[in-house]
C-alpha cells in the first residue's frame, strides 16, 4: 500500500524513519511503501530524491497512493486533504485546525466517495479519539475537563517544581517549540472532543479563552501556599440547550487528579449522566504522536467503517454561566473586587462566587485570573 506524507518536519522525518525501517513489524501482512513526502517550499538541502516532490498533482493523480498523511505542518492543509478524499484517498491528519473547523465538511466528501479521515493524533499521543467515537453515543457524556497543551504544562511545572520564574521557563521551552499562550490551540482541541462527545459543532471562535501570558509567580507561590495547584485547561460543559466552554487558568486541589499532571504529560477526563469518570493519560511527544497516526493507519488497511457526523446543535455560553470563586491578581481594587472578597491577600484576592458573565465585565481590569474547582 503506497503512502504520501505531507510535510518533513520532526514529525514527518520520524513517521518516515518508522515505517522504512520498520514497517514489516508494524503491519506484518501489508506491505506499506512511502512513495511521496511533499514540501511546499524548496527541498535541495534534503537527501531524498527518490520520494520527496514539490508537486502535489504528483501524489493526487497517482492511484496507487491510498493514504494521504497530513503532519500538521501545512498552510494548504485543508485544501491539500480535499482534493485527496475528492481522488477516493483516504487522509490521516494531525492537523487540529482542520478538524475542529473542517470536519464536517470533509467527513461528508470522505462519505460520498468511500474513504476514510482519521485524526486521533490531533490530540497528541492521547488515544481517546476512537473510544469517543465508538463509546459517546450511549455513554451520554455531558462533561469534559482536559489539559491539552505541554508546553503550558510544563512552564507551570518548571516554576512550582524547580523554582525556576516564569520568564526563565518560558525562555527556555520557546527556544524549541512555539507556545501558544493564548490558549487557541486547546479551544481546537476542546472542539474536536465536543464535537464527538456531545454529538455536535462547536465554534471554537465561540470557546472563552483567557491569556496564560500575564502569569507571574507569585501567583504560582500563592497558589501552592492555598493548597491549590495551578493548571491551564480546557473545559465544556453540555446543558440542555447550551454548552459552557473555556480554556481558562484552572485551580485544582492538591488531591485533584489533574495536580499530578505535569510536564508535558497531558490528561483528558470526563463523565456521563450517571457521573461516572474515564480518564485518557499520555504525553505529545513525538513518538506518542506518531504512534497514533500508526494507530491510524491500522483502521485504514481494517474494515472499520465509522462514519460520525454530528447532529446536535447546542449554544455556547463560553464560561459566562459558570459560577465559581476566583482567585485574581486586579491592576486596581475596585467596588466590585472589594465587594466579592472573601480573602485579600495583598496583590491577590480570593473570590466569593461569581458568574463569568460578572468577571467578564470586568476583565480589563484584571491582570490574571485562575477559576477555583474546590
Amino acid at each position: 500500500m503506497d503512502i504520501a506524507i505531507l510535510g518533513f518536519d520532526d514529525l514527518g522525518k520520524g513517521l518516515y524513519e518508522l515505517l522504512r525501517t520498520k514497517k514489516n513489524q508494524i503491519y506484518r501482512n501489508y506491505d506499506l511503501n512511502i512513495k511521496y513526502i511533499y514540501i511546499e517550499n524548496n527541498h535541495d538541502s534534503i537527501s531524498l530524491p527518490d520520494v520527496i516532490t514539490a508537486n502535489y498533482n504528483d501524489i493526487i493523480n497517482d492511484n496507487s497512493v491510498s493514504i494521504v498523511i497530513d503532519t500538521g505542518n501545512n498552510i494548504n492543509s485543508f485544501e491539500y486533504l480535499k482534493t485527496a478524499i475528492y481522488s477516493r484517498k483516504n487522509v490521516i491528519t494531525t492537523n487540529e485546525d482542520v478538524i475542529a473547523n473542517h470536519y464536517v465538511e470533509l467527513e461528508a466528501i470522505a462519505i460520498d466517495m468511500g474513504v476514510k479521515i482519521l485524526f486521533s493524533a490531533t490530540l497528541g499521543g492521547i488515544p481517546i479519539i476512537n473510544t469517543l467515537l465508538n463509546q459517546a453515543s450511549y455513554n451520554e457524556i455531558n462533561k469534559i475537563e482536559a489539559i491539552l497543551d505541554s508546553n503550558i504544562n510544563s512552564i507551570i511545572s518548571l516554576v512550582s517544581k524547580e523554582n525556576m520564574s516564569c520568564k526563565e521557563a518560558y525562555d527556555m521551552l520557546n527556544k524549541k517549540n512555539n507556545i501558544d499562550l493564548f490558549g487557541t490551540t486547546q479551544a481546537k482541541k476542546l472542539a474536536i472532543l465536543a464535537m464527538i462527545a456531545f454529538n455536535t459543532t462547536l465554534n471554537e471562535k465561540e470557546i472563552h479563552k483567557f491569556p496564560i501570558a500575564s502569569l507571574e509567580d507569585d501567583v504560582i507561590l500563592v497558589s501552592n501556599l492555598l493548597g491549590y495547584k495551578l493548571k491551564y485547561m480546557a473545559s465544556a460543559t453540555l446543558n440542555q440547550f447550551s454548552i459552557n466552554a473555556s480554556v481558562e487558568p484552572i485551580l485544582v486541589k492538591s488531591d485533584d487528579i489533574f495536580s499530578n499532571v505535569d510536564y508535558d504529560y497531558l490528561m483528558i477526563k470526563y463523565y456521563n449522566s450517571d457521573n461516572k469518570v474515564e480518564a485518557f493519560y499520555g504525553t505529545n511527544d513525538i513518538k506518542s504522536v506518531i504512534n497514533s497516526v500508526i494507530s491510524d493507519i491500522g483502521l485504514v488497511l481494517s474494515d472499520y467503517n465509522q462514519k460520525f457526523m454530528p447532529r446536535n446543535s447546542f449554544i455556547c455560553n463560553g464560561n459566562r454561566h459558570v459560577k465559581s470563586r476566583y482567585l485574581i491578581k486586579p491592576k486596581i481594587l475596585n467596588d466590585f473586587f472589594k465587594n466579592n472578597t472573601e480573602k485579600n491577600l495583598d496583590k491577590i484576592i480570593i473570590t466569593s462566587p461569581i458568574l463569568g458573565e460578572e468577571l467578564l465585565a470586568h476583565l480589563n481590569e484584571i491582570q490574571f485570573y485562575a477559576r477555583i474547582i474546590d
